[in-house]
């Protein structure tokens, strides 16, 4: 019940001043961002920690990120305890000191008021680039922690406000675009100075103690809403498995168990039965798993309640140490995130059997992402970001959505002509795949396509892709959608490349990508016809496809359906 003596009206004001404050903070480093992963995908959080760690809400930003900022913050608590003041910026990005991957750099900024600490603003923005073997510091094919990047642990980069000559020239030496890992530490920094002096007006209007009671009960409001949810669903075991295609280096497929326990209202998910941790650069924190199970159980809940600690708090994790979903120092993490994407799948795939009305059939499986480096005649090396995002999997309501990225995500694709104006790459393809998306009578979201050609004389390519062999999963009887593939020069020699690469490619190659298409939902043949006529309409199926898949024949030249033979189709599906 909610507590009878806070005003129920400061109550809302309060939460929603949070958001605003957390949201801001986003704009602030999108505005004041310099590589395109602040200015164009989007991939960064931020989020308003309390003394302890805890979130008390987090922008409109990533989930990959909500489960790893409270270890974040408190690795930064144990380091530097009794030694925290005004004006410290303290940042981090080693996995195993509290991150998730090299490139992920966080800054935790301590908000204080009356010198007493209050909490914490929190950012973290995926780097352009931050050393390693591999331009962009991504490469699926290391081995070790070591070869991946500069490692930091938990350090001050500014304290008392005086930014730290010794940590900045360390870290500028160390990636291959200073200026712009600069530029977007910089940005970090202002955000979570924006976070504070949000805060410090609240405070300032309610008071310290009133306002910390408001935001206990922030986070108490959150746990019931998930705790009514949960006692709502039916207690038992679920159990789910799915797979990646490969880690780069093996050519075996990486099992992801996930083991959902439901008991009155309560869920613990388990991960035993998973891969164990792989030579390839796959691996996760604990943390990052956590992050995934959080996402998945808060997605199949659905209610509208602020994201803070509060609703974690029902669920409990389990994952054995020395697994892909608890990685032992000192495996490699740096393509971890499409690991991340098959955790939330299995957890979802899980979910499905608990709620089936609320969890969506499965997404593209993860971002097809990638770094391209380009040498410049002084030495310096010019390095870019660019991602294939996304599709969804449909639901019990609605088809999946075509060029949108997955739940874990929430990012955006790098715009066409931003990219030609600043790399010497060139977008020849670039759209949505026709009788791509999974089957059903709600059917999944189309593919992405996009190509690349090369203008500069040589270019280094990462690329890190799935779904190949184990394609988006259907639900209810839907199928899957299909599966991604990625080709060396298509109109010459084409050559079929495998999911993750390192590469070097010369002036004039063209590389081209097409993700996985969403999965579909109920059999294909209860989808209505006018859908399936209007699909064809719109160029995401084909007549071939609508006759053979859905049992809907139409006669392309008058674009009418024939409704005897359509009607035989459906009558007789086998």
């Amino acid at each position: 019940m909610f507590d009878k003596t806070l005003d129920p009206v400061t109550f809302e004001v309060i939460r929603n001043a949070l958001h605003s404050i957390t949201d801001e903070m986003m704009i602030t480093i999108q505005r004041t961002g310099r590589s395109p992963t602040t200015t164009q995908a989007f991939d960064f959080s931020a989020a308003l920690c309390d003394s302890d760690g805890d979130v008390l809400d987090q922008g409109l930003a990533i989930p990959i990120h909500m489960g790893g900022i409270p270890d974040a913050v408190r690795a930064c608590i144990a380091k530097f305890k009794g030694r925290i003041y005004s004006g410290d910026a303290i940042i981090l990005n080693d996995p195993y000191s509290g991150g998730l991957h090299l490139p992920d750099i966080f800054c935790i900024y301590p908000i204080f008021h009356s010198e007493k600490l209050f909490g914490f603003s929190v950012t973290v923005v995926h780097h352009m680039d931050v050393g390693g073997r591999a331009p962009g510091s991504m490469a699926h094919d290391s081995t070790e922690i070591y070869q991946e990047g500069l490692r930091i642990p938990p350090t001050k980069l500014t304290e008392r406000g005086v930014l730290s000559e010794v940590l900045t020239d360390l870290i500028e030496l160390n990636v291959r675009t200073p200026e712009v890992v600069r530029a977007d530490l910089s940005g970090q920094i202002s955000a979570c100075q924006m976070g504070e002096r949000g805060v410090l007006d609240l405070i300032n209007t309610y008071g310290m103690d009133e306002l910390k009671e408001y935001l206990r009960e922030l986070m108490n409001y959150s746990d019931r809403i998930t705790r009514q949810a949960i006692s709502t669903w039916p207690d038992g075991l679920y159990e789910f498995t799915d797979y990646l295609d490969d880690d780069g280096l093996d050519d075996q497929p990486i099992p992801i168990r996930a083991a959902v326990r439901v008991k009155g209202d309560s869920v613990l998910v388990d991960f035993t039965g998973s891969a164990p941790q792989t030579r390839g650069a796959l691996n996760c924190v604990l943390s990052q798993s956590k992050a995934m199970a959080y996402a998945a159980i808060r997605c199949a809940i659905g209610e509208d309640m602020p994201n803070n600690s509060g609703c974690f708090r029902a669920v409990e994790i389990m994952s054995p140490e020395g697994t892909i979903t608890n990685m032992r120092h000192p495996s490699s993490c740096a393509a971890r995130g499409v690991t991340s994407f098959r955790i939330l799948d299995a957890v979802l795939g899980a979910l499905a059997q608990v709620v089936p009305d609320k969890v969506a059939a499965a997404c593209e499986g993860g971002t097809s992402t990638g770094r391209f480096g380009f040498s410049k005649p002084d030495g310096t090396i010019v390095v870019y970001y660019d991602n294939v995002f996304g599709t969804r999997g449909a639901w019990n309501g609605g088809d999946g959505r075509g060029g949108v990225a997955s739940i874990a995500a929430n990012v955006s694709n790098v715009s066409v002509e931003v990219l030609e104006s600043q790399v010497p790459l060139r977008i020849r393809r670039y759209g949505l795949v026709v009788d791509s998306g999974g089957p059903g009578r709600y059917r999944g979201g189309l593919a992405q396509e996009r190509e690349w050609e090369i203008l500069a004389d040589e270019a280094t390519v990462t690329w890190r892709s799935d779904r190949r062999k184990f394609r988006p999963y259907g639900l209810a009887g839907g199928h899957s959608g299909s599966g991604s593939r990625s080709v060396l020069n298509p109109d010459n020699q084409a050559e079929l490349l495998p999911t993750k690469i390192n590469t070097r490619l010369t002036k004039g190659d063209i590389f081209f990508h097409q993700n996985a298409g969403g999965g579909g939902y109920g059999s294909p043949m209860d989808r209505e016809q006018k859908q399936v006529w209007w699909d064809w309409r719109n160029g995401k199926v084909t007549a071939r496809h609508a006759k053979e898949v859905y049992g809907v024949v139409i006669d392309e030249r008058t674009g009418q359906i024939n409704e005897i033979e359509t009607r035989n189709l459906r009558s007789n599906p086998n």
